[in-house]
């Protein structure tokens, strides 16, 4: 009998290089996910200039945002105090109550240029624009409040493939949705905010990594909102969310690969103080999966200039398992991922070294935001099934150049030793290299901008594939423009 010809040939080194693409994505069902990259381990936030305002997932507490980077504990706070675009408008809402008020409309545009080259299978390119129109009322009665956010990506360019970007439907199309709709309501200390709207959690969060951030739909449980409070909790539960490729919200278990319709439960608190952040929080989706995260964080109580090294030592662990009936594919299984990292900072130099580590018996999955793991990289979080990861970071805040808001970013990763989970076979180890250019300035006429360039080149050890590398280059243009 012949052997396969090269069409077969490419379709098996496809399905190869595919199956080997979902094990390095964190999302096991949705093909679409699985060929961008699925959701990486590095949240869309500032480049620390100091151990200090190192991102910590626990220390961020739990929020409900507008925007994702709205109200972040790490980094160092500053006001924009631009003047409105809509002046005189917001000038005649000051003699009105204070539901008009205080009404706040702004505009943050985004344009996007991603460009990607799987293995040499796939060359999916986009270039896209769009951004976010979002809303917040004022208080009636210092008691009821509403917020919305519009969100669009359109395609000025897109290759054939260009839904695997994650920027654009699976077809290729543009995406418009109403990413929120909420009511929040404030009363004895408390804030519940009801239907669709951003959570920012160690596991379920925006992952604003793309033209739309994932959001949520459901009820949050909060604290009021206060500079000075160091305990944070949340109870909370979402019955859908909309992932960054689609219009249209879909139910947590749907991206788990159940057919039953279930939401996810979230209970936890946490600690902020000027030296220690801890918590733990709990995720349970009914007869589907419970993760359950906690995080240890301390910072070490010198270094808080520039003359003075700063350090900061964190560990923290996910326990994942099945419930309930069991629907998931491959269940019952229980598995964990755990890591522990320790940054050093000097003179706006910022070191980090993490390892981590994932049990034998499952992959750690994490389809609604990025991993909290501190080995994540902007493709990989080593969360294949007994997978050994290590991460080695170096950044630099160019801010004692006179240079306002550039900071650059090396990582490297490695992930080694991982499983198939089903058949004990060990699968390719994998490194990564992360490059980032970040340009933020505070204050003068380029207030309100931000620049992200970012370079990702993975490669899976001796796997024979028609290229050598998984890799994606990212160009982000921000504007955020206040209108009332």
């Amino acid at each position: 009998m012949a052997g396969p010809g090269p069409a077969s040939a490419r379709h098996g080194a496809l399905v190869a290089t595919l199956a080997a693409l979902a094990f390095a994505s964190c999302t096991p069902v949705r093909a679409q996910d699985a060929g961008a990259g699925g959701l990486g381990g590095v949240p869309d936030y500032p480049i620390p200039p100091s151990a200090r305002q190192a991102y910590s997932p626990i220390g961020e507490g739990f929020e409900s945002p507008l925007d994702p980077r709205e109200d972040l504990r790490g980094p160092a706070p500053y006001v924009d105090d631009r003047e409105p675009w809509l002046e005189g408008f917001s000038e005649r809402l000051q003699d009105q109550g204070p539901f008009l008020r205080d009404t706040r409309l702004w505009l943050n545009s985004r344009s996007y240029w991603m460009s990607e080259d799987i293995f040499g299978l796939l060359k999916p390119e986009a270039l896209t624009t769009g951004g976010a129109l979002a809303y917040e009322s004022g208080y009636i009665a210092d008691f009821f409040q509403l917020r919305g956010a519009l969100y669009t990506s359109q395609p000025l360019y897109a290759s054939q493939d260009a839904g695997a970007t994650l920027n654009l439907t699976p077809d290729g199309d543009q995406i418009t949705t109403l990413g929120q709709a909420s009511a929040r309501l404030k009363y004895a200390g408390q804030e519940l905010t009801a239907g669709r709207q951003l959570v920012r959690t160690p596991y379920i969060n925006p992952n604003d990594f793309r033209m739309i951030p994932l959001t949520f739909e459901g009820v949050v449980l909060l604290p009021e909102e206060s500079k000075e409070r160091n305990l944070d909790y949340i109870a909370s539960y979402l019955w859908r969310f909309k992932p960054r490729h689609l219009d249209d919200f879909i139910p947590f278990s749907e991206a788990l690969g159940v057919a039953q319709d279930e939401g996810v439960l979230i209970t936890g608190a946490s600690y902020r103080g000027s030296q220690w952040n801890y918590g733990l929080v709990n995720y349970w989706i009914a007869d589907t999966m419970n993760t359950a995260y906690g995080e240890i964080d301390y910072t070490l109580p010198f270094g808080g200039d520039d003359r003075v090294p700063g350090f900061r030592l964190s560990v923290n662990n996910a326990d994942q398992r099945s419930v309930g009936e069991d629907l998931m594919p491959d269940a019952p299984f229980h598995t964990f991922q755990a890591s522990a990292r320790l940054i050093a900072s000097y003179q706006n130099f910022v070191l980090t070294g993490a390892v981590s580590q994932v049990g034998d018996e499952a992959p750690f999955v994490h389809p609604f935001g990025i991993s909290p793991v501190f080995t994540g990289m902007m493709i990989s979080s080593f969360q294949r099934a007994g997978e050994l990861g290590y991460l080695l970071s170096l950044s630099y805040d160019f801010v004692s150049f006179g240079i306002d808001g550039l900071r650059v970013m090396v990582r490297y990763g490695r992930g080694v030793d991982a499983l198939d989970a089903a058949t004990g076979a060990s699968l390719p180890d994998r490194d990564e290299i992360d490059l980032r250019l970040e340009y933020e300035p505070h204050g003068g006429p380029l207030e309100g901008l931000r620049v992200e360039i970012d370079y990702i080149d993975q490669r899976l050890i001796d796997v024979p594939l028609p290229g050598d590398n998984f890799t994606q280059f990212r160009a982000v243009v921000n504007y955020a423009i206040p209108l009332l």
